[in-house]
């Protein structure tokens, strides 16, 4: 005897309509109806639930019933796949929230950290704000030192320093104008310009590692007395300390 078939006599011999049964077991009457011509199966918790109420072992349900009971299999392997993938898919979402925290609590530390020291670099060494919005010293009457205004970067940039880690410095006399940008300590790049012609006068873009550490050459090459590069590489390095280390 089929399933289709034992449901039905179940219905029967427990004089119920296929309304009374569908009441009992919490399903629609074109259900039951569904289940008597073959349509469909029950699942295994209304399996249940018709052995509990009519105390008829499952084993008696679904005997002969090779198909259900195939059916019955994938469908609790197949439940039994999809809480596993629940349970892959929350421990990721926990590793990612925790990763989130982590790196939150350790964002908002290093913008405190690294936003405070800027602004305290810029009081101790009298930086002012220029009309440009830079932030800007002056060394002395031809030497100019100058900084971005710094701001760490937005919290979904996962960047934890300054994107623009910079600094200036401006050199002026009579003939020339000089520009040397520091982008780490001892890492800088420079060149000189004619005032006349504003053409190029001397550049460091052909000097290898070495040469940036021979005062002697970037003082011919600036145009630049020796003792004078000397002190401003030295000073443009300390601030670039200060500021970004």
């Amino acid at each position: 005897m089929n399933l289709d078939e034992k449901i039905k006599k179940i219905r029967k011999d427990n004089k119920m309509s296929q309304d009374d049964l569908a009441e009992i077991l919490n399903v629609t009457r074109q259900t039951i109806s569904n289940w008597e011509n073959r349509k469909n199966y029950p699942d295994i918790e209304t399996l249940i639930k018709i052995s509990d109420k009519f105390n008829i072992s499952l084993d008696i349900l679904l005997k002969e019933n090779m198909v259900m009971v195939k059916e019955i299999d994938k469908n609790v392997k197949n439940t039994k796949r999809y809480k596993m993938i629940l349970v892959i898919i929350a421990f990721i979402l926990l590793l990612i929230a925790s990763a989130f925290g982590i790196y939150g609590i350790k964002y908002f530390n290093t913008k405190d950290k690294l936003e405070n020291s800027f602004k305290e670099t810029l009081e101790e060494y009298h930086f002012y704000k220029n009309r440009d919005g830079y932030y800007s010293m002056k060394y002395d009457q031809y030497i100019t030192f100058g900084v971005p205004n710094q701001q760490m970067p937005s919290f979904f940039d996962f960047s934890l320093h300054f994107h623009n880690t910079n600094l200036y410095c401006d050199i002026e006399d009579e003939n020339n104008y000089t520009e040397i940008t520091w982008s780490g300590e001892n890492k800088f790049s420079a060149a000189t310009y004619s005032k006349n012609n504003k053409e190029t006068i001397g550049s460091t873009s052909s000097f290898k590692n070495e040469d940036f550490s021979n005062m002697k050459k970037l003082s011919e090459e600036l145009q630049i007395e020796e003792s004078k590069i000397k002190e401003i590489i030295e000073k443009g390095n300390m601030l670039y300390k200060e500021f970004y280390n």
